[in-house]
């Protein structure tokens, strides 16, 4: 059985199922369209990436030492960062969300129409926040980062295309180690909740 097929069978059993929101759901165009569950399992991943700066940072050959603030990444705080530790906010925002919504969903099940779009709309923009904007932010940081193993002529070449040394120090206390083992952190939580989600939302009524 080909996946559109599966997708179609899945539509089908959402609409003949009785549930508002899933059918509502199905019935509404959107680029993400993953569950509660699936999506929390996703920003988990994310998360989880974002914890490799650590690792990356440590493993820097010598010659990149010139480009950082310093070498030791329990004090190293780099411009670059703060885009990581932006894109990991976002991922909690748009997990909080989401717990939000799943939880509106278990009180109240089974849903109204109108409730039904009320969950989805909160849904959607948790989507957008955590996997779209948090997601390209935690990407380019880790391949940023990415760069160092290149060593000097590599971070070199990309600083003087891009006029900027993205590890220069930031001012801010917070270092690689901070941000990275705080990402571990919640990406486990996400992951847990996630899977507490799979099992809750499903024994709702209605859903």
């Amino acid at each position: 059985m080909d996946s559109d097929t599966q997708s179609d069978d899945r539509i089908t059993r959402a609409i003949l199922s009785g549930s508002t929101y899933q059918r509502v759901r199905y019935e509404r165009h959107s680029f993400f369209r993953q569950s509660v569950p699936r999506t929390l399992t996703l920003q988990s991943v994310l998360l989880g990436l974002l914890a490799v700066v650590l690792p990356v940072y440590g493993l820097y050959p010598g010659g990149v030492a010139e480009f950082l603030p310093t070498t030791n990444p329990a004090a190293a705080s780099p411009k670059l960062l703060l885009l990581g530790l932006f894109g990991g906010v976002l991922e909690l925002l748009g997990a909080a969300l989401l717990v939000g919504a799943a939880l509106y969903r278990i009180r109240l099940a089974p849903l109204t129409e109108a409730q039904a779009h009320t969950a989805l709309d909160v849904e959607d923009f948790a989507r957008y926040v955590g996997l779209g904007t948090g997601g390209l932010a935690i990407v380019l940081t880790v391949g940023l980062f990415a760069l160092g193993l290149g060593g000097q002529s590599t971070v070199s070449a990309y600083v003087a295309a891009a006029g900027a040394n993205p590890f220069a120090p930031s001012g801010f206390d917070m270092s690689v180690a901070t941000v990275s083992l705080g990402a571990f952190a919640t990406s486990v939580a996400v992951l847990f909740t996630g899977s507490y989600l799979s099992v809750r939302l499903p024994l709702a009524r209605g859903e």
